[in-house]
């Protein structure tokens, strides 16, 4: 008798939080057309670098090419996760969270922020690679 009490505890507990989960994509997500349109101005951004969507849910996208870009809208914060491994950068992961109603303009400026950082460092780590080989070779 005691596990039934707890599975039904438990299936109620899963209830209440996927439909919580549901409101929360409906007022976040569906109310501004879905993911698509809600993050049209990033996705059109992304599309630019050559990316494509291969996958897409109701609070869910990811768009991949020589990166990969999730977006999740998660109770109305926007998480967006970068994965990449590019032969000038090498392997990157970056996470950005981002308020409800943030400029998708904001967001894209630290994406090309972040970006650039990486390039500036991998190019000083690289002029210092080839010093340290001529400093080698002339030693």
């Amino acid at each position: 008798m005691g596990w039934i009490s707890i599975i039904i505890i438990v299936v109620f507990v899963i209830y209440l939080i996927r439909k919580g989960h549901d409101e929360d994509v409906q007022t976040y997500v569906t109310n501004f057309g879905g993911m698509q349109e809600k993050y049209k101005i990033l996705i059109e951004w992304l599309n630019s670098y050559g990316l494509t969507i291969t996958k897409l849910t109701k609070d869910h996208v990811t768009l991949s090419g020589r990166s990969i870009y999730c977006i999740d809208d998660l109770r109305g914060v926007t998480h967006i996760r970068l994965y990449s491994s590019l032969p000038v950068i090498g392997k990157i992961s970056k996470n950005w969270k981002f308020p409800s109603g943030y400029p998708q303009e904001k967001m894209i400026q630290e994406i090309e922020n972040y970006l650039q950082f990486e390039l500036q460092r991998m190019a000083q780590a690289g002029t210092k690679m080839v010093e340290d080989r001529l400093k080698n070779f002339t030693d």
